[in-house]
């Protein structure tokens, strides 16, 4: 599993959370094909708005993910984050170019979801829409088979 801290950066990041963390898991369903899912944990309304999908990978704004190898079917992965407020994108990469492909008008080519099964209008939606609060042991199931 590719975890998108690792090194220094991971060390410095556990510097500043709190000694004891909250569990997040996050199941991701209705995988269509082979390909690398994608999984971001903002805790910025900024950063969560404000990310198309253009680069895969680490962000100022993200906390935590995954960027790894998916079959086609469901996929769970287990986070441990300080309580907070929290919204996640997820998008599969079903050609690995490590970007969300879009067409006419930036419509999504690839499969693509949020956190409480938020959907945006023109874009993806609001950080208040897919935001949830972390306390505890929490779960979010995000189906890509819409």
């Amino acid at each position: 599993m590719k975890r998108f801290f690792a090194g220094w950066g991971a060390v410095l990041l556990a510097y500043q959370l709190p000694l004891s963390a909250e569990t997040l898991t996050v199941q991701v369903s209705g995988i269509k094909d082979p390909g690398e899912i994608h999984i971001a944990i903002y805790d910025s309304a900024e950063a969560f708005e404000g990310d198309k999908g253009e680069k895969g990978g680490p962000a100022e704004g993200i906390v935590d993910g995954v960027v790894e190898e998916a079959e086609p079917g469901s996929v769970t992965y287990t986070f441990e984050l300080p309580q907070g407020r929290y919204a996640i994108g997820v998008f599969h990469d079903a050609n690995r170019n490590n970007r969300l492909d879009t067409g006419l008008f930036g419509i999504p080519k690839e499969q693509f979801g949020f956190s409480n099964g938020a959907s945006g209008r023109f874009g993806p939606p609001s950080f208040a829409d897919a935001s949830f609060e972390l306390v505890g042991e929490v779960s979010q199931m995000i189906d890509l088979g819409q």
